[in-house]
């Protein structure tokens, strides 16, 4: 048996890694918060003796809930003595109202996702244009 996740949350996971990469020794883990749609991403490295932790709250909704804010801010225990840097984002998708969102708070916008109107969207990649001939043909 193998581990069953949303494709949805696979999208996200891979813009995830593409900002925070496993290159530079990040670490991604993922928990379910809320409605247990939403996910918050924990992503932690060591750094010169400093541990960076970084928390993004990934929700699919139109208009940001400010009640998992609580959740978001709560930082991450450390058991090995090391000082934690710790900070805070969200993740949400193209076109959603940004203006619940406080100030300060880094936002990250997704590729794969965005509202078109009232409706939420998979956006998907353009068709190369040589694909697009031969598909003609």
């Amino acid at each position: 048996m193998g581990i069953s996740s949303d494709i949805m949350h696979d999208f996200v996971a891979k813009e995830i890694r593409a900002i925070y990469s496993s290159c530079d020794g990040w670490k991604i883990t993922e928990r379910p918060v809320g409605n247990n749609y939403d996910r918050i991403a924990v992503i932690e490295r060591c750094s010169n003796g400093h541990r960076e932790c970084v928390k993004i709250l990934v929700t699919f909704a139109r208009d940001f809930s400010s009640d998992l804010l609580d959740e978001l801010k709560k930082p991450e225990p450390v058991y090995d003595g090391t000082v934690a840097r710790n900070s805070f984002a969200v993740m949400i998708p193209a076109n959603a109202n940004m203006s619940s969102i406080p100030a300060g708070l880094l936002v990250h916008t997704m590729r794969s996702f965005a509202f078109d109107g009232r409706e939420l969207a998979w956006v998907k990649k353009p068709v190369r244009k040589e694909e697009a001939q031969k598909a003609a043909a």
